[in-house]
């Protein structure tokens, strides 16, 4: 199958757009039933709006993770996402910067793990629609994403052998009924006690060994991916429109979704139900006095450097992932592109962008409505970004549309830190 070029892609948006925008005014309405001043949607339009909603009920599989839809291996993943324990430290957890009370995103503007990061904590609702991890995609799996920030210097900095241990002492009996026998850890000039690769005590261990202990590091990860697919927020404000309840939304929510699909050409990056594009884009995002961060163009070095990645070994699955991967390589273009995020539950999950520079939807319009800025940025500024013109109006009905992606919370138990052993 051909892959469709970003550039060919973005032309057919376009004029799928400019379509939009013609339709004639003639246009029967789409439901009788919507009094006259909200009845605005001519049927072409209409029909974009149907791609957007509902979000399939579950998420896609995930093959290269045999436990990903076992409720045994959630459980575990729960109490390791809420356990601080899995930290250098013992002080910081996954839920330290996804708290479930923002939304599983993070009110830093760069998050405080075991040091001050240098990109804002995306929200894991809905995380497992995802296509790729990260705002630079280095991750091409939700659990090999959960291992990246077990071990980061900045987030829990940890170590594999510090969790292999912690899983011997206190998860034992939960991880052996989900993944099968631990190694024998009693050995500690085998094991020792703490240590990643490029530190001596792993290092000089025997490959064998290196293995098992890789291998419990990856099913941790697996087990917090369990976790993480539950936490899917479905049947917004929005979806009760698409589905019928003319009542769901008010008017200016309805003049802001006419935006959102025609002038703001805010579709051309946000075309599915979980209101992304799964790419990668460069809009120009300045670094202010963050450092300079080519986005994707090294998340893809550091992807298919990464033994843990879905073609790799501890794969479930590998044969599908590493065709992908095959045709992957960092160029030019990927230098300051991060990935779309998802649009459901932004009302929740301020500040914004993958600098977090941006405090308020109302920031990121205004940011959009001027078509960008200048300079401050890293790579080059694609063409998808130009000023919208819009008015105070038209901003605060985009606002008042992007409010109504708002979904039903998960179920309490998966929000809450459970009994740890």
């Amino acid at each position: 199958m051909r892959r469709i070029r970003p550039t060919t892609l973005w032309i057919i948006c376009c004029i799928t757009i400019f379509f939009i925008g013609c339709e004639d005014e003639s246009s029967q309405p789409i439901n009788e039933d919507i009094e006259t001043e909200v009845d605005i949607f001519t049927e072409r339009e209409w029909a974009v709006i149907q791609r957007l909603s509902p979000l399939p009920a579950t998420p896609p599989p995930n093959p290269t993770n045999r436990v990903a839809n076992n409720p045994d291996a959630a459980k575990l993943g729960q109490m390791f996402f809420f356990d601080e324990r899995f930290s250098r430290n013992g002080t910081v957890a996954c839920a330290t910067c996804h708290s479930p009370f923002h939304g599983f995103a993070d009110v830093e503007a760069t998050s405080l793990g075991a040091g001050r990061g240098t990109r804002n904590a995306p929200t894991l609702l809905n995380v497992a629609y995802n296509k790729w991890q990260f705002w630079d995609g280095r991750a091409d799996t939700l659990w090999s994403q959960a291992l990246f920030a077990l071990e980061g210097e900045k987030e829990q900095a940890g170590t594999r052998l510090q969790y292999a241990h912690l899983i011997k002492e206190f998860y034992q009996n939960d991880y052996e009924v989900v993944f099968g026998p631990l190694p024998n850890l009693a050995d500690t000039n085998r094991f020792p006690v703490t240590g990643k690769p490029g530190d001596v005590q792993f290092d000089n261990m025997s490959e064998k060994d290196k293995i098992a202990v890789n291998t419990v590091f990856a099913n941790i990860g697996k087990a917090i991916e369990a976790y993480e697919r539950l936490l899917v927020s479905h049947n917004a404000p929005f979806d009760k429109y698409v589905a019928g309840d003319v009542n769901a939304i008010g008017i200016e929510a309805k003049r802001g979704l006419k935006i959102f699909i025609g002038k703001g050409v805010c579709i051309l990056c946000h075309d599915s139900p979980n209101f992304t594009d799964n790419e990668f884009h460069n809009l120009g995002v300045p670094q202010g006095k963050l450092p300079s961060d080519t986005g994707r163009y090294d998340g893809i070095k550091q992807l298919l450097d990464n033994p843990f990645n879905g073609g790799g070994t501890y794969s479930d699955s590998p044969e599908t992932p590493q065709r992908i991967l095959n045709f992957l390589e960092p160029t030019q273009q990927h230098k300051g592109q991060f990935r779309t995020p998802t649009l459901r539950n932004v009302a929740l999950t301020a500040p914004y962008f993958h600098t977090g520079e941006f405090p308020t939807l109302e920031s990121i319009i205004a940011f959009n409505n001027a078509g960008g800025v200048p300079s401050g940025f890293v790579g080059t500024r694609e063409g998808t970004l130009e000023p919208l013109n819009l008015s105070e109006q038209g901003v605060q009905d985009l606002v008042e549309f992007l409010r109504t992606l708002t979904g039903e919370s998960p179920p309490q138990h998966l929000l809450r830190k459970p009994k740890l052993p």
